[in-house]
């Protein structure tokens, strides 16, 4: 609700003098204003001493339009025309009316910046109600209001918005083969190499000597000499075939063991491989 403003405006003689007895104006336009937090209802009046010298009549257009500009939820332009009308009159309950504004402009933008000093502006109007002997008990429930919001805002800022989260750890840096990673790759390949390459070459050379041995059998009885002859050919080219496939996959085998062991030290101790006499060994 709007408070209503009492403003005077003396009368000056010809030669500027300021007479001794003054005319005061009184503000009744737009009284019935609502400006409470929810509540309707006519506005109760709270009359301030006049300002002598001010220009009154300025002072009441700005509250006019200040209080229309309040109605039409203008609030910043309300503010505005408030505190120019205040400058000009010192009337007090146009800083009861300014705590409401910033009260109402807290509602359109949620920043506890206007509801400080909507309090600070409810509460010099209360002191100089007091002061007079006044009632300023609406201003005080209106602080005391403001005082809980503030608090509940308090608790929201303060509460933990969650567990922090965890530091990430630093980056691995990429794997690069010393000694017995570089050994271990050179297995890899020797024992592909070696194993796919015996292995089919056996297998291939003993299908061929079985091949030759039925093509032959066919047209001339094989002696048990020839007989033999084949069979023995045959076993070679599958042994090779074995051999090379079970060297190959054992090379495969430790050089796999070699390039693990060489990511999993890391930047541990320098290591290499070696040939000794009981086989390929890693020194460390």
């Amino acid at each position: 609700m709007v408070a209503s403003v009492v403003l005077s405006r003396g009368r000056r003689r010809r030669n500027g003098r300021i007479p001794a007895l003054a005319r005061s104006c009184r503000l009744a336009a737009a009284i019935g204003l609502s400006l409470a937090l929810g509540l309707g209802g006519p506005a109760a009046a709270h009359q301030a001493e006049p300002a002598a010298g001010a220009d009154e009549a300025e002072a009441q257009r700005l509250f006019e339009e200040g209080s229309k500009a309040y109605n039409l939820g203008n609030f910043d332009v309300a503010i505005e025309q408030f505190e120019a009308a205040y400058e000009l009159s010192h009337a007090d309950a146009l800083l009861y009316n300014l705590g409401q504004a910033y009260s109402k402009r807290y509602e359109v933008e949620a920043d506890p910046a206007h509801l400080r000093k909507a309090r600070v502006l409810f509460l010099n109007f209360a002191k100089i109600r007091e002061a007079a002997g006044s009632d300023a008990r609406d201003a005080r429930e209106r602080i005391a209001a403001i005082d809980a919001q503030l608090a509940e805002l308090g608790k929201g800022e303060a509460q933990p918005e969650g567990p922090a989260p965890a530091p990430e750890s630093p980056a691995k840096p990429p794997y690069r083969p010393r000694a017995a990673g570089i050994a271990g790759y050179a297995l890899i390949g020797a024992g592909l190499v070696l194993g796919t390459g015996l292995g089919a070459l056996g297998l291939v050379s003993a299908g061929r000597i079985d091949d030759q041995r039925r093509d032959e059998w066919q047209y001339v009885p094989l002696s048990g000499a020839r007989e033999q002859q084949y069979a023995d050919n045959y076993q070679s080219a599958r042994a090779l075939a074995f051999a090379g496939i079970g060297v190959g996959g054992a090379l495969l085998v430790t050089g796999v063991v070699l390039v693990a062991v060489d990511a999993a030290r890391g930047k541990t101790a320098p290591r290499r491989a070696q040939l000794r006499p009981g086989g390929l060994a890693v020194a460390f």
